[in-house]
């Protein structure tokens, strides 16, 4: 009995093992830089425009079931809001923004030597350690993040195979900032770097 235990363990760990090893996973790192139109409002006060724009560093781990798992890190800064016909305004903020999001990878199109182009759409959350500008007045806030992206990877003639490219992304990021609620779509640039495959 010991043996036909031990036997069907080792076959259930040789299954595990193959099934492990039968997709690539995809370990990727980009720099993008992202203009920002940040809308402010709050109980009891007028809905205003800001202009802002994010820096950031993304390291991403793409599974062989076409799910990206993606950490940024970056730093935001918005203006002051324009003026409200009674005088009011928001202030502006600075402030490091860290962010993880998941999603799905849709099958990539085929540009001949050119490479592949990618389509996504991701979605997640961030937590920004801010403070409003020219202020000592430091505070935190989460939000939620949806992104739909999409990126070309550029075929190398020196590695055959696709190891970077241009990116572009167009997030929808809601602020629950302190007292306020900001709704900021963006347009982000970038490029991305494939740093490795792993079985």
């Amino acid at each position: 009995m010991g043996r036909e235990a031990s036997l069907v363990i080792l076959l259930a760990l040789s299954a595990f093992r193959a099934g492990a090893q039968s997709g690539i996973h995809e370990l990727y790192v980009d720099i993008a830089a992202t203009g920002l139109l940040p809308v402010t409002w709050a109980t009891d006060s007028p809905t205003l425009a800001h202009l802002g724009f994010d820096a950031l560093l993304g390291l991403e781990y793409d599974l062989p079931i076409s799910v990206p798992i993606r950490f940024e890190a970056g730093y935001l800064r918005a203006s002051a809001s324009r003026i409200s016909p009674s005088g009011e305004l928001y202030r502006g903020w600075e402030g490091l923004r860290l962010a993880l999001l998941s999603g799905y990878n849709f099958e990539p199109s085929q540009l001949g030597a050119l490479g592949n182009l990618y389509i996504s759409i991701l979605g997640g959350g961030a937590i920004t350690a801010a403070d409003y500008t020219d202020t000592a007045l430091a505070y935190a806030y989460p939000s939620i993040i949806l992104e739909p992206r999409l990126y070309l990877s550029l075929r190398s003639a020196q590695y055959r195979m696709m190891v970077q490219g241009p990116s572009l992304a167009a997030p929808i990021e809601l602020m629950f900032r302190a007292g306020t609620r900001t709704l900021a779509p963006a347009l982000s640039f970038g490029w991305r770097y494939r740093l490795g495959a792993a079985l």
